[in-house]
């Protein structure tokens, strides 16, 4: 991975993460149910593995290619139904999504990051959708991610074969 590709990506985690962090702790103190405060806190910890991230890849650490695809595949899913909901973005988000009751489809783009969350809340239309940006960017790192295990590989073997022999 180049650098500023490292750069780019890790500002976005790092930037994106921060921003969400900002927004929930907001809301936790808004006067807000109890229940609504508890579901606030796994989306609080997202965004401080977010932060993580991003400072892992900016720093170059040892596995903040992994790390960082990992945060950027929980953001891929929507999912919104009476029973529960779920969307998390950090960052850039691009939502597809499909909502089978009107047989359509909706496309949201926002740069910043955004959460939503339901339980049991039976006015929720039924929708599935995907953030195509998440994809992109789990797509790319899973790329990074096997040409540097590839390129390690051909190191190692290079390195074996220029060992003299006794």
């Amino acid at each position: 991975m180049q650098l500023w590709q490292r750069r780019t990506l890790g500002a976005l985690a790092l930037g994106g993460s921060f921003v969400g962090l900002s927004l929930g702790f907001e809301q936790l103190f808004n006067p807000v149910s109890v229940w609504d405060k508890l579901l606030l806190i796994p989306f609080l910890a997202l965004y401080g593995w977010g932060i993580w991230s991003g400072v892992a890849l900016l720093e170059n650490a040892n596995g903040a290619l992994r790390l960082n695809r990992r945060f950027w595949a929980v953001q891929i899913p929507f999912l919104s139904s009476p029973i529960a909901g779920y969307m998390f973005a950090s960052g850039c988000l691009l939502y597809a999504s499909f909502y089978p009751a009107d047989i359509r489809f909706h496309f949201d783009v926002r740069f910043g990051s955004q959460f939503g969350y339901s339980l049991l809340q039976f006015e929720q239309p039924w929708a599935f959708g995907i953030n195509l940006f998440a994809v992109c960017i789990y797509t790319y790192l899973t790329w990074c991610i096997r040409h540097e295990a590839s390129a390690e590989s051909l190191r190692s073997e290079i390195m074996i074969e220029s060992t003299p022999s006794a």
